[in-house]
């Protein structure tokens, strides 16, 4: 997949500010020339299938579905997404974080569509291919239960030890794609392992890896990381600091579980928290209610782990695993609870997962 595009949440995104006193930014008028902006740039950044899976017909309406959202949003006045737009029973969808409250910007759109597009037209010069859904995650009844408070302990206790925050990130990911009118079943996406780490000046190297092994570099000229990262300053070390830190990209985690969980997701795909970092994310997920206990679980890449999980409105669930000794976090799911004919999902199905690797 296209480096570029790499990162679903929508880090690799055009931006644009309007000049001018008549251009204000924050104003109105602001907005909609931004919006007309990157709309346009957006238009220009899907690239044409190179080495396609589906059929052409099949690409032609993977196109037209996801264009048809993005003129949604785009068309849309902020006055609908008010209360009404966040009472609403929607599905958190796995590309761009379509969701109630939080409507989907061009910026995330557009690696809505890159992403999903690159996805499904090549295998990417790594040669990876679909693979068939992951099972849910199996409870390991032989192992004890250890409540998220205990670990966010013992996370606090090692908070001082050697480590710092760093910018970028090891994982692996995977995502179904999907189309909501009820015609398509769920699309298997390639699994994604990559590597970024960013210097000072905001340049870096992203690696693409597979089976264990780098298979491409690609240099990141200096500014990178600001245009990239939608956490750009340093992470806090205490849970009231990083309470304000996520909110400051989204309001709804003061008082959800689930929009806290959904906040860490993003910020793990910037960055590679130290101890103290570690330690006021367990903290912080500590206090929310509605996270509850799942159990022992092994995670994608074979690690035994505890994982919590919160629901959301019926429709999934979100799930966090942390390695019970230490607090780290493991990885972020997110899988469905409910029987959806839209989306062709059934409870248990995986909708997307993160594996954090180093």
């Amino acid at each position: 997949m296209n480096a570029l595009f790499r990162n679903r949440s929508g880090a690799a995104t055009p931006s644009s500010r309007p000049a001018g006193p008549a251009h204000e930014e924050g104003s109105r008028e602001w907005q909609e020339a931004r919006d007309r902006t990157e709309l346009a740039a957006l238009r220009e950044m899907v690239p044409p299938p190179a080495g396609p899976r589906l059929s052409p017909t099949r690409h032609a309406e993977l196109g037209a579905h996801l264009m048809n959202e993005i003129n949604a949003t785009a068309t849309t006045s902020d006055a609908a997404n008010s209360a009404k737009s966040r009472s609403a029973a929607a599905r958190p969808w796995a590309f761009g974080r379509l969701t109630p409250g939080r409507s989907m910007s061009l910026g995330a759109a557009a690696a809505v569509v890159a992403a999903t597009v690159a996805g499904f037209a090549i295998t990417g010069s790594t040669g990876q291919t679909a693979v068939a859904a992951p099972a849910p995650l199996k409870v390991e009844n032989s192992r004890a239960t250890v409540p998220l408070a205990t670990v966010a302990k013992r996370a606090a206790a090692l908070a001082g030890s050697h480590g710092a925050a760093h910018r970028g990130t090891h994982r692996r990911e995977w995502a179904l794609g999907m189309w909501d009118d009820g015609k398509h079943k769920p699309e298997q996406m390639p699994v994604d392992e990559s590597r970024a780490r960013y210097n000072a000046d905001g340049s870096g190297e992203a690696q693409d890896i597979k089976d264990g092994r780098v298979v491409r570099r690609t240099h990141l000229p200096a500014g990178s990381w600001e245009k990239f990262a939608t956490f750009r300053n340093t992470p806090p070390k205490t849970v009231r600091g990083f309470a304000d830190y996520l909110a400051k990209d989204n309001p709804d985690s003061r008082g959800s579980a689930y929009w806290t969980m959904d906040s860490v997701e993003t910020l793990l795909r910037d960055w590679t928290p130290g101890p103290a970092q570690t330690a006021a994310i367990d903290g912080l997920l500590a206090e929310k209610s509605g996270l509850r206990t799942l159990g022992p679980v092994k995670d994608r890449a074979g690690r035994q782990g505890q994982a919590y999980g919160v629901d959301f409105k019926g429709t999934v669930r979100r799930t966090i695993i942390l390695d019970e000794h230490t607090g780290r976090i493991l990885g972020t799911e997110l899988s469905s609870i409910k029987t959806d004919p839209k989306m062709q999902l059934k409870p248990g199905d995986v909708e997307q997962y993160d594996t954090y690797l180093d």
